[in-house]
């Protein structure tokens, strides 16, 4: 089953580590992207949005597990 909110299905200590390392201690950057995210239409409308609002602008590895587990959520999120 998958997640109708990332909100809710983010832990708080996942969303204090994701907005420390993920989102360069910026909680509100975080907080948009969460929105914009659950506001996507598709895994495809989201993920394009990441890789162009958050994967280049912030530096993400793709090997990062942190960036793994954010992406896995995410698509938690549209299946």
């Amino acid at each position: 089953m998958g997640i109708k909110n990332l909100n809710e299905a983010i832990g708080i200590n996942d969303k204090f580590q994701f907005i420390q390392e993920l989102f360069r201690s910026d909680k509100t950057m975080y907080e948009r992207s969460v929105k914009t995210i659950n506001e996507s239409t598709s895994l495809l409308e989201a993920e394009n949005w990441i890789e162009r609002e958050l994967k280049i602008k912030l530096g993400w590895e793709e090997s990062d597990p942190l960036v793994k587990q954010f992406y896995t959520l995410v698509r938690k999120r549209f299946s």
